[in-house]
């Protein structure tokens, strides 16, 4: 165990019994310490306030804590933290004003910078930083956010979260050829158990009972892992939620729609757009200024569920009462109508398998099938699973692990949630009836990449959304 005592410099302790195995030479004064497993390194940080100083510094643990380098850097580099992955070192500074605050990056092996972002809008007064290696996410803590004279921030913010852009992963060991991610070197957790979460981004009715927000159809950005939510409050407009800061980062608001909710959304993460149903309608919207750049185009009824076929340019709808129909991603033109009976059939939930090339809807309130499998090019019926008035509401496709997830609509407590069925013969993996997995279930979405389920309770019980994270095994 590492600690950095300014009057002593970094002390070395035992992990087992807390005894005390010595101080680093040439520490003294050390404010911060981050040891890197992988290079066997302990860096540190001096918080000197003048410019030209000497302010951080690497040992090698083993070679007897030997001095490798030691860097000068801006004044006030007061914390650090080691991306083991990439052989970096994240330097914080403290500083409200322009060209101070932010953080510096460093070679792990040489010191040498290798960026410097010197400005409070990458952190203010950072008292506090760490890395999220798998993700390239930087965290720097705002010590002084509610510190500043009234009026100088309109929006205060506790931590500021940075993406490093342009990094490259190495070439996966075991599995070059991933589907998924050939330059990830961890797969996706392919296990049959979850376990749920609850997310704060949309608080539950009991925290805020007069939000004007109803969670439904939703979907995520796989580059960045960004969650798309519907909102079925007029007008419509739709959430866009970072899960793992837990936050709202953007509401994308519909021009002209004033008189609707939202339904579902798919994305195209290629292009930048989101497709959105709504009414008997949908459009599709540029996400860098919310603009309509294709639509409106109508279905011919009123639209529950949403998805796309970006390979072949088709949107999906399902309409309720009436099965679903197929367009035209550019033109909005009807390719097909495949209709179902409605004294036995509400369609309610749609979701298209590229891989399989499969087509699933779910029923929703009547009937005796709750899922139908189609082909996904001749829309000819392949299987339907036989459930006496079915409440799925519901549905999305995993095509890595070939699974379906279904939302129960059901408010009654404690059997909702969530079921899990094979994608390839509609087999039962696994049934998550308790609320803790989701009551009033509206939407599901899911994070292939890195094995999570989104799920939203509509009347925000016991909250407006859960994530469900597969095991490894």
């Amino acid at each position: 165990v590492y600690g950095a005592v300014p009057s002593r410099g970094v002390e070395v302790l035992d992990a087992e019994t807390g005894a005390s195995l010595g101080v680093v030479n040439g520490t003294l004064g050390a404010y911060y310490v981050a040891a890197d497993p992988a290079k066997g390194y302990v860096t540190t940080a001096f918080f000197e306030d003048v410019p030209d100083a000497i302010n951080i510094a690497a040992f090698d643990v083993s070679d007897g804590y030997m001095q490798v380098w030691e860097q000068v850097t801006r004044p006030n580099a007061r914390q650090l933290d080691v991306d083991s992955t990439n052989g970096l070192v994240y330097v914080g500074y403290t500083g409200t004003a322009a060209g101070t605050g932010g953080f510096s990056v460093h070679d792990i092996a040489t010191g040498e910078v290798v960026a410097d972002m010197a400005d409070p809008s990458f952190g203010k007064d950072g008292y506090g930083i760490s890395v999220d290696e798998e993700r390239q996410r930087v965290f720097v803590s705002n010590r002084d956010f509610r510190l500043n004279p009234p009026g100088s921030e309109l929006a205060p913010v506790a931590v500021t979260v940075s993406q490093r852009t342009g990094a490259t992963d190495p070439t996966d060991p075991t599995d070059p050829t991933d589907p998924t991610d050939p330059t990830d070197p961890t797969d996706p957790p392919a296990g049959s158990e979850y376990t749920a979460s609850a997310l704060t981004a949309i608080p539950s009715a009991e925290q805020d009972g007069e939000l004007d927000v109803k969670p439904v159809g939703s979907v995520v950005d796989p580059e960045t892992g960004h969650l798309f939510v519907g909102n079925e409050q007029r007008p419509a407009r739709i959430l866009e939620i970072d899960p793992v800061t837990d936050t709202t980062v953007a509401t994308h608001v519909m021009p002209n729609g004033t008189d609707e909710g939202v339904r579902d959304v798919a994305i195209d993460t290629e292009k930048n757009e989101l497709y959105v149903g709504y009414g008997n309608s949908w459009v599709v919207m540029d996400l860098a200024d919310d603009s309509v750049v294709r639509g409106p185009f109508a279905f011919t009824a009123n639209v529950r569920g949403l998805d796309v076929d970006l390979a072949t340019g088709r949107v999906f709808g399902a309409t309720r009462g009436s099965g679903f129909e197929v367009l035209d991603a550019t033109t909005g033109e009807s390719l097909q109508v495949v209709t179902t009976p409605g004294e036995n059939w509400s369609t309610h939930g749609i979701a298209f398998d590229p891989e399989a090339n499969r087509l699933y809807t779910t029923n929703n309130g009547t009937g005796t099938e709750g899922v139908r499998v189609y082909d996904g090019t001749s829309f000819d019926l392949l299987q339907s699973l036989a459930v006496v008035d079915p409440d799925y509401r519901s549905v999305a496709v995993d095509p890595v692990t070939a699974r379906l997830y279904i939302g129960h609509s059901s408010d009654a407590f404690e059997a909702s949630g969530v079921r899990v069925f094979s994608g390839a013969d509609l087999t039962e993996i696994a049934n998550y009836p308790g609320t803790a997995y989701g009551n009033k279930v509206y939407g599901v979405s899911v994070d292939s990449e890195r094995g999570r389920v989104y799920v939203s309770a509509r009347d925000r019980f016991p909250t407006g959304l859960i994530v469900l994270q597969r095991t490894s095994e």
